[in-house]
């Protein structure tokens, strides 16, 4: 019998890379597996549905259902799985201690409907009490300018989001544009060791306290 042939599109997780190279194999399926980078994978699906099975942004996902968008079909399946309220960077100068001290201020997010950004939204209003409508938006690539919005959105009323077209989040903190950028990937300073950006630490101590475990979708 003819196996069934797919392409399948995800980053390089651990915990299902003995699918991604052969080791494990689908019954009755000839599955060629493309690693890509997250953004990459979502772009490429998102707008031209390259390959028949992909990671993808649940955020996103959640977006083409609420607009009757049908061409995409869920699958109950969770590669990634971060506590994304980790993931708030300021310079280390910031006069921010804590998530309460967001309110009032200006926060860069690669995109509105990027999971870990929504995840972390949530949470701003749902358990420290910053309304959306308390902070001021700003939308561009993390370490790269020009990243837009892959899905149409709908803003909650009264909420102000600004893309920003030639600057990237790295330098509207490091230059004092915004006073906090919320991301799942790092600021590449951070990655690289640079003092110039950290966490803000009771976030972390916090989480390391409680011993939280969380689940989320990019």
């Amino acid at each position: 019998m003819t196996k069934l042939r797919l392409n399948f599109a995800a980053s390089d997780y651990d915990h299902f890379r003995d699918l991604v190279d052969g080791t494990v194999s689908v019954e009755g399926v000839d599955l060629n597996c493309l690693r890509l980078s997250i953004e990459e994978t979502f772009a490429r699906f998102v707008s031209f549905q390259e390959w028949e099975v992909s990671e993808m942004s649940f955020g996103k996902f959640v977006s083409f259902i609420s607009q009757d968008n049908g061409k995409v079909i869920g699958l109950p399946v969770f590669p990634s799985r971060v506590f994304r309220q980790s993931s708030i960077y300021v310079r280390e100068d910031s006069p921010l201690k804590g998530p309460e001290d967001l309110a009032g201020k200006k926060i860069g997010i690669p995109e509105w409907a990027q999971t870990a950004a929504i995840y972390t939204r949530g949470w701003l209003v749902d358990q420290i009490g910053i309304p959306l409508t308390d902070i001021e938006w700003f939308q561009s690539g993390v370490n790269q300018a020009g990243r837009e919005e892959k899905v149409k959105l709908k803003l909650p009323k009264g909420v102000k989001l600004t893309p920003v077209t030639d600057k990237s989040l790295t330098e509207m903190l490091l230059n004092g544009d915004i006073d906090a950028a919320a991301t799942a990937h790092a600021p590449q300073p951070f990655e690289d060791g640079d003092p110039s950006i950290r966490i803000i630490a009771t976030l972390r101590k916090r989480f390391l306290k409680k011993q939280i475990s969380f689940q989320s979708c990019i």
